[in-house]
């Protein structure tokens, strides 16, 4: 039995979001919005929860975890190497080509689908999911009422 069900809002604005899901009978409570660059305070005062990626990314700085809690000064400039030099690539050059390579890991998505929910949420859509409705169909069938595209049951 499946037991997600996602979708793509066309736009990212969170109280157009939650209008068109409460004009239907979902328990918004369960759902997530997955977007970038949405209006915080308009999030904040949705009752749907909202995951901003560029924010979570900002916040979860993988290089600034690397040396926390160290005693190594992130911002020091670095060490000078006599003989090496010029511009080392830094963590977001090596991400920077697949810019939105990681909104959905870990979710039951299938890997040849989940590019798709990636390009939306890069694209300023929202990705909405809805994790262990009582009845599958019928969330999807409210996701598609409520203007959602390419609605999937996982």
């Amino acid at each position: 039995m499946p037991n997600l069900v996602v979708g793509i809002f066309p736009n990212s604005d969170p109280a157009a979001i939650e209008r068109a899901l409460a004009a239907h009978d979902l328990d918004l409570s369960k759902l997530k919005v997955v977007t970038r660059g949405v209006d915080t305070e308009a999030a904040e005062d949705s009752s749907i929860d909202f995951v901003d990626v560029e924010r979570a990314m900002e916040e979860n700085s993988l290089s600034e975890d690397i040396t926390r809690g160290t005693g190594v000064m992130g911002d020091s400039g670095g060490t000078s190497v006599p003989g090496i030099g010029g511009v080392l690539p830094t963590l977001a050059d090596l991400t920077a080509s697949e810019a939105y390579a990681g909104y959905f890991a870990g979710i039951s998505i299938p890997d040849d689908e989940v590019q798709n929910f990636n390009e939306a949420v890069y694209d300023g859509r929202a990705v909405v999911a809805y994790a262990n409705p009582a009845d599958p169909a019928a969330a999807a069938a409210a996701f598609h009422a409520a203007g959602l595209l390419n609605v999937r049951t996982y």
